[in-house]
């Protein structure tokens, strides 16, 4: 008797399907065990780190800038905001190149950018030609967060994912804590000039490295990509893509909450820390910036507590929302900076950090979503609300503090207090939204190939 045969596209065309699927999955497997893919993730990291690094020196040479740039402070901090009006827009546009063509290819030219804005910074006097570097800075540092954190999902084990955005933010924190210090000690002893020039060649170093170690985006994940849906031939418009993140409301309301979550760094930290509590304490400006240090320091601590947690308990909500609402209290009672004692205040710096740590879980809520060929637009999304906020903050805070000064003084504790207040909006703000947000659970990377 003739055994009949199976139409085309039955049984056998599923088990073969089945069987490549099964071998991808395999190589992914043995791809992501050992030293190599941490050593890729530290290259990557490291061009965090740098960009963190120059991003905040003009906040730690702040009173040198202003001198010799003769801005007021409200032109200044305009400028300086110029960095995130470059990174968030090209947050979206950074999201769909390294969709399309990895980390290695746009983020060696990204270091380099940030690298000539450093050294406009360091051979220039004028305000306006710092807001131009300030914008390269900008536009270079879109790809750094972004990059190192595609680059972990494809090469970290899944059981991973969870804690990568929180060791990212720790690594990019560090850099800023550790240019506090270094920064004030080098620009004091061989002038200001001096560590954004280094700053400059450190940029050109991280440029090679990057180029040099990062491999191509591997062809086992690209199967994984068409695993959800991706066509290598016939991808998805970029302008589809948005239109349907654009339209989730989750999603807007995940970016606003951790745009709030994050005043304490974009803002405090990174442009107006050592100002307010030097004002406030009235301790010298290298005393408030160990402080100010402590705020990167304890989100570079929470982001990390905060990813191990989400991963151990299974729940990304709880630890968001808890971190939103605790970060917001402490940001309430730095309020009162100017009548506590100074060990209190570095005590509360730490925890406003630590607590405000959690920010980073919104980008773990993504990557448990969002499919594989639309991870990097998608977190380049909230990335880009995230970012945007402080180029609103950050000026206002500046205009805040000088209601009633005079031109060119000294802004009084009360002044201060009113510039800090618009942070102190903003993050009661965050912790509100935070209660809204949809929750999520781990990604399951082998649920797929289970139910084929």
């Amino acid at each position: 008797m003739v055994k009949p045969q199976r139409p085309p596209g039955g049984r056998p065309a599923h088990d073969a399907a089945h069987r490549q699927l099964k071998a991808c999955h395999l190589r992914a497997r043995r791809a992501r065990q050992g030293w190599r893919p941490w050593m890729l993730f530290g290259i990557a990291s490291l061009f965090y780190f740098y960009e963190f690094f120059a991003r905040v020196a003009p906040g730690v040479l702040h009173s040198e800038l202003i001198t010799v740039s003769g801005a007021s402070e409200a032109a200044f901090g305009f400028s300086m905001s110029l960095y995130f009006l470059a990174y968030a827009p090209a947050q979206l546009l950074v999201g769909r190149l390294l969709d399309r063509h990895g980390v290695r290819a746009i983020a060696a030219p990204a270091s380099l950018l940030v690298a000539l804005g450093c050294l406009l910074f360091a051979i220039t006097d004028n305000i306006a030609v710092m807001g131009v570097a300030r914008f390269l800075q900008g536009l270079g540092s879109s790809v750094a967060y972004l990059g190192v954190i595609y680059l972990s999902l494809i090469w970290l084990p899944p059981q991973r994912h969870g804690m990568v955005p929180g060791m990212v933010t720790g690594i990019g924190t560090l850099g800023a804590a550790t240019a506090q210090l270094p920064l004030l000690l080098i620009s004091h002893r061989f002038g200001w000039r001096m560590p954004l020039l280094i700053c400059s060649l450190a940029g050109v170093f991280i440029a090679w490295l990057v180029w040099s170690y990062l491999p191509r985006r591997p062809s086992w994940f690209v199967e994984l990509m068409r695993e959800d849906g991706f066509d290598p031939q016939s991808p998805e418009p970029m302008g589809l893509q948005l239109s349907r993140i654009l339209r989730q409301s989750n999603l807007w309301i995940l970016a606003l909450a951790a745009a709030g979550i994050y005043l304490p760094v974009s803002v405090v930290g990174d442009l107006w820390g050592v100002s307010y509590f030097s004002i406030e304490t009235g301790l010298p400006s290298d005393q408030a910036s160990l402080i100010t240090t402590l705020v990167f320091i304890g989100f570079a601590v929470g982001g990390v507590v905060a990813g191990h947690w989400s991963d151990r308990i299974g729940q990304r909500k709880l630890l968001f929302t808890s971190g939103a609402i605790s970060a917001a209290c402490f940001a309430v009672l730095l309020c009162f900076t100017g009548s506590l004692p100074d060990g209190v205040v570095a005590l509360l710096a730490a925890a406003l950090g630590f607590a405000s740590g959690s920010q980073q879980l919104a980008f773990v809520m993504v990557a448990d979503i969002a499919k594989r060929h639309t991870r990097a637009i998608t977190l380049a999304f909230v990335n880009c609300i995230v970012m945007l906020l402080p180029v609103i903050v950050q000026p206002t805070v500046g205009l805040f503090s000088q209601l009633g000064l005079p031109s060119g003084g000294r802004p009084s504790s009360m002044q201060e207090l009113q510039g800090y207040a618009v942070v102190v909006v903003g993050m009661l703000a965050a912790a509100s939204l935070s209660l809204l947000v949809k929750d999520t659970r781990p990604r399951d990377e082998e649920a797929g190939l289970m139910a084929h």
